[in-house]
This record gives structure tokens, sequence and C-alpha cells, in this order.
């Protein structure tokens, strides 16, 4: 549902179903003879050098030669920031939606990035990381065939929170860390949530995933720590500089409150930003596109990143 002029809510009613949202590695060889033929993958692309196993991403893109500059979708895992990979997007065998492949073939270039872990280094550190990850794949466009102007970004769960902190955060310092490529920018155009968590003080108080937002921010909302809370929550950045944004959340979610959703659609509605679309489904539990598998999301995830990243399709080249 795209915001313009009033504010306008969908509830939509779907019956829960789950799977693990940290599907197993495979192995690589067995992986590719299972890509699509139609689409080349490139496992374990480090983005920055250093001691950190976690500065890895996997890259498909359509198989063509030579390379046309295409638009980028950044793909963000979840897992409360403590648990999870990139290979659960990158794997052909059953992939969930927001997959890396499913992307490469509608004609995108497609990264799935981790990250590093809470227990190896708290806040600000990840979303440092996924910053990192947008600046070198502008800094390689070039390599990997990539528009640099057209970069969106997807996530679920805490893989959403960072997805929305990438594309409402801009250039803050603080954020960018001490990696690679900083001469490029780390911004996106265009963000897709999957109950990303948007204010970290609220899920704490209210005992939303608390465990997760503790180690995520190495404490309680407490003394010092107040401004790490404001800082790490997209909430904080609203603006009228908000890129387009799907907000795709279940009112059932027992991790992310649908009540912070809500007050932060309103939110960006009063700073008159145009572009938000936001799916809020009734009875649904947490991340309706990636885990619950709502049949209509993948369609309205695709269109929405073809039109914010003007990607042309194969249907476009061929119209008269």
């Amino acid at each position: 549902m795209l915001f313009q002029n009033t504010l306008r809510w969908f509830v939509l009613i779907a019956a829960v179903c789950a799977f693990s949202e940290c599907l197993p590695a495979q192995d690589k060889a067995a992986e590719s003879a299972q890509v699509p033929a139609d689409v080349t993958v490139t496992y374990n692309i480090r983005y920055r050098e250093g001691a950190s196993k976690y500065w890895t991403l996997d890259l498909a893109r359509p198989r063509e030669s030579p390379l046309t500059a295409r638009p980028l979708i950044v793909v963000i895992h979840g897992g409360g920031w403590i648990q999870g990979d990139k290979s659960s997007f990158s794997t052909p065998k059953n992939p969930p939606p927001g997959n890396i492949l499913d992307f490469a073939k509608l004609g995108f270039v497609a990264a799935t990035i981790n990250y590093r872990l809470a227990e190896e280094a708290p806040f600000p550190a990840g979303i440092q990381d996924c910053k990192n990850a947008v600046r070198f794949l502008r800094a390689h466009a070039g390599e990997y065939g990539i528009d640099p102007k057209r970069i969106g970004a997807w996530g679920n769960s805490a893989g959403g929170h960072l997805a929305l902190m990438l594309g409402m955060s801009g250039a803050e310092k603080s954020l960018e860390g001490d990696g690679s490529c900083l001469e490029q920018s780390s911004v996106v155009q265009a963000v897709v949530s999957d109950s990303g968590p948007i204010n970290l003080a609220h899920q704490y108080e209210h005992n939303q995933v608390r465990y997760a937002v503790n180690a995520f921010l190495a404490g309680p909302p407490e003394g010092d720590r107040i401004k790490n809370y404001k800082q790490a929550s997209p909430r904080t950045y609203v603006s009228p500089q908000t890129p387009p944004l799907l907000l795709i959340y279940g009112g059932n979610d027992e991790q992310v409150g649908v009540e912070t959703a809500d007050e932060f659609v309103l939110a960006l509605n009063k700073t008159g930003v145009k572009d938000i679309s936001y799916h809020r489904f009734g009875l649904v539990g947490h991340c309706p596109h990636s885990l619950v598998r709502v049949p209509t999301l993948p369609p309205i995830v695709n269109e929405f990143f073809v039109r914010t990243l003007t990607l042309q399709t194969k249907q476009d080249a061929t119209a008269p």
C-alpha cells in the first residue's frame, strides 16, 4: 500500500506457518550444480580484509557477457543479531523468499552478506559491516556489473532492522566504521523490511526479544547506553529524506510488536514522505514474507524493487 496524501491501511489475514530461519550451509559444489542455468553465483567474496570470518558475501547475477550495469539488492539475514548466516539466502535448495537467486533471475545483481554478530562485536559493528559491504560493492561496481546509483536493501527480522538503518541513517559518520572503501557512499535507494525492529528501547521495555536486544547493545537502556539505543533505532532517523520503504509486519508478532510499525508509519506520513508501502497482516506472526511465506508477498516485493530501482524487465525490453 502506497502512502501518497492520505494514510490508508490494509489488514490482511493469513494462516501462520514457520520454518527455520537459519538453513544449514550447503556443499558449494553441489549447490553450483543446482543454480539456475541463467544465473551465476560467486560465494564467499571478502568485502573487508582482517580477522573476522564474517566479512564475506555471496553474489548472484544474470549470466551474460559482456556485463550490463544492473541495480543491486543487498540481502541481510536475520537471527536476532546473535545467529544466522548469509547461506540462508544463497542456497538453491528450497530457498526462502528474499533469496539472491530469485532476484538474479528477475534481472538484478543480488548479494547476501554476513556481518559480525553480537557475541563477537555489539552495536555498532553490525551496521558498520553492512555499510562496509555496500561501499565495497560500489567500489567494485564495474567488476560485478552493478549500477552504483541503484542499490536497494532487503532484510528479515534483525536483517530488516539493519536494512532500515542502511536506508535511513544516511552518512552518519559514527556508523561508517573504519573498514574499507571509505571514499564510497553507503547510502541505499530503497528498502524492504520483513519484520525488522524499529524502536529498540520499546523492544527492551516490552520484553520483545529482550535477550537479543540486550546482547546487541551490550546491556539495557540505562545511563550512557540510552543514546546507543536511540542511535541504533530506525525510528530515530525519520525525515523527509527517507527513501522508498516497503514495510511488512504481522499483527500477531511476539518478537517485533506491530504497534511499533504502526507508529513508525504515522511518523513517516507526518513528515510528508510519499513512497511508503505498509502491509500489516492481522493474524500473522514474525516475518510474513520470508518465514510465513504469505503467497501474495513475493510479487509485491519484486514489483517494489523493479519500480524503485528502475529495473528494465525483459517485457520492457521487447515492448514496442
